[in-house]
């Protein structure tokens, strides 16, 4: 099977971890899609926002729940990163993307620049978002 892309889920937790496998994340969560941005492509993103190793980052991903034995997988992103992503200003998000662009993995996909500016921004309106709800946390939802 193809891989689908993952998309970041921004709803309230007990309904997003009550998703079944053929429910559909769009109708309780606002969605994101990351396109070719994989888990190794989203790392450097919050290492850099943490001031982390790449390797330390890991964890700003965890795993909530398989929601079917083989997938799709649910995982929270790690509220520090919402809360440094919701207070960014446009220049600061445009100086994150000259850095994060410059990272082995995202230079491997050749991703247009203004697409990964696009979904940089989106992003940080998700968390925006999350930071004026206090009801919303940020997920990830991969096919596996």
């Amino acid at each position: 099977s193809t891989s689908m892309p993952d998309v970041y889920l921004l709803g309230k937790p007990d309904e997003i971890e009550a998703l079944a496998p053929d429910d559909a994340p769009d109708e309780i969560a606002l969605c994101l899609n990351t396109g070719p941005l994989d888990r190794e492509a989203r790392l450097p993103l919050y290492a850099l926002l943490e001031g982390l190793l790449i390797e330390e980052a890991g964890g700003l991903e965890s795993l909530v729940q398989a929601i079917d034995a083989d997938g799709p997988y649910l995982f929270r992103v790690d509220e520090k990163v919402c809360d440094k992503l919701a207070r960014f200003e446009d220049e600061a998000v445009e100086t994150l993307l000259l850095n994060w662009s410059a990272c082995a993995a995202i230079e491997g996909l050749q991703i247009d620049q203004d697409d990964l500016l696009k979904f940089l921004f989106e992003l940080t309106h998700l968390c925006k978002i999350r930071d004026q709800n206090s009801d919303l946390e940020l997920y990830l939802y991969h096919e596996g």
